[in-house]
């Protein structure tokens, strides 16, 4: 979620296009709004980050770097991992969704997450985004936009509302179970 300079709820981090859900053109926006939506607010995230910036209160957290395109990693076998994480997402969570294949993919997410451990913060990113990104499409037990669960083919009323998942934070899941203990 954004505001309408496309900061998110993490202090530093902007976003505009197609990560931010801004919900100025709703669930079924066309691709030319999502592209003049891209301009705008990155703009606007632009604009902020220097008046941020001019103030005297930004400065990069860590180096931004942007690759393009997949790249190869220091470790063979994490380029493996990297692979072997598209095609469980191509297969399961694509276009076409339903709870078996959805299911498949987050175990087989867990089995990943298992052999890349803490070795590539770009790796652990993907994978966290794969988790998040199966675990709201399982949750959503409808088919809404670009959303299609083939077990669930018809929009649901009930869930018109947006939804969001968050990565999971221990300091708030501690705090959680002191409160309910």
């Amino acid at each position: 979620a954004t505001d309408c300079n496309g900061r998110t709820s993490l202090p530093g981090l902007w976003a505009c296009g197609e990560v931010a859900a801004t919900g100025l053109h709703g669930a079924n926006r066309l691709a030319s709004n999502s592209l003049l939506e891209g301009l705008v607010f990155g703009a606007r995230a632009g604009l902020d980050i220097a008046a941020l910036c001019a103030a005297g209160g930004g400065r990069p957290i860590a180096p931004l770097t942007f690759t393009p395109r997949f790249q190869a990693y220091d470790a063979p076998e994490l380029t493996g991992l990297a692979l072997q994480l598209r095609e469980l997402m191509s297969r399961h969570a694509g276009v076409v969704r339903n709870a078996k294949g959805l299911r498949a993919a987050l175990a087989g997410l867990e089995g990943l997450m298992a052999q890349a451990g803490n070795r590539s913060a770009r790796l652990s990113n993907m994978l966290l985004a794969a988790r998040l990104v199966c675990t709201a499409a399982l949750q959503r037990r409808e088919s809404r936009g670009g959303h299609y669960r083939e077990d669930f083919p018809a929009a649901d009323p009930d869930q018109e509302s947006r939804s969001f998942v968050y990565p999971p934070n221990p300091e708030i899941e501690k705090q959680q179970s002191r409160v309910t203990a």
